[in-house]
């Protein structure tokens, strides 16, 4: 069954565009906020020449929060399964929260660029659990308290 959209999506933009001309094809509205342009994301709480070194605090907050190792979340080497988790979840936030690109996450966090977005597409859809929705949800709100508001106090 075609659709009648063509291409390949890569983008949640593209994504968006998608539905909408497939509204419009049937007949009917839809109404989708669009999230802000590159250029307008959450960066501006993380200066450029900062993000390895917010990172790195973020790593220890990830630990002191999941009750894990630093020095496991930094470690190059393969780890255990609830570490591995445990990173994936900063580099998700970082990447979501933040706005940091994926290729900034890595750096920041001694990974690849594939990696982080492995790790986002792994906790994307991991969230689809209530259970771990609300475990991310409350890390954001910690990050989101700890280091968004540092840009205003400081």
């Amino acid at each position: 069954m075609s659709l009648g959209v063509s291409g390949v999506i890569h983008t949640q933009s593209e994504a968006i565009d998608a539905l909408v001309t497939l509204a419009v094809r049937h007949g009917r509205s839809l109404a989708i906020d669009r999230p802000p342009a590159m250029g307008e994301r959450r960066r501006r709480h993380v200066p450029r020449g900062r993000m390895v070194e917010v990172c790195d605090a973020f790593i220890d907050i990830l630990a002191a929060f999941y009750g894990v190792s630093g020095h496991e979340l930094r470690s190059g080497e393969r780890c255990r399964r609830e570490v591995a988790r445990v990173r994936q979840i900063g580099m998700y936030v970082a990447h979501t929260l933040f706005g940091m690109s994926m290729t900034e996450v890595a750096r920041g966090f001694g990974r690849d660029r594939s990696t982080v977005m492995h790790a986002c597409h792994l906790i994307e859809d991991a969230r689809e659990s209530k259970e771990f929705d609300l475990v991310v949800a409350a890390f954001e709100r910690l990050a989101a308290a700890t280091f968004l508001n540092e840009g205003r106090n400081g």
